[in-house]
């Protein structure tokens, strides 16, 4: 279970609560007047959490680029409008 400690706490067992953490890959949830302000986390966790949100940016834009080119196929466009398109949005 993730420990839960007000930033002061957190201050004076940084130490302990990196290795901790670093052994258990449990979380340390950091409050600061009453409400959640940080999580401490192993470094394998960040970059679990790095590449999740990484794959997902990726999936996003590969599905908004099939959508794209059925909506290009729907409506038969003309490369130069779809070209004119593409510049006017990079120009914003």
């Amino acid at each position: 279970m993730e420990e839960i400690l007000g930033v002061e706490e957190a201050r004076r067992k940084l130490g302990r609560l990196v290795t901790k953490v670093a052994q258990n890959r449990e979380p340390v949830i950091i409050i600061h007047k009453a409400k959640e302000k940080a999580v401490l986390l192993s470094y394998e966790e960040y970059k679990q959490l790095q590449n999740i949100s990484a794959a997902n940016a990726k999936q996003t834009v590969i599905q908004a680029l099939q959508n794209i080119q059925e909506a290009v196929k729907k409506e038969n466009l003309e490369q130069d409008v779809i070209e004119a398109a593409i510049h006017e949005v990079r120009s914003r």
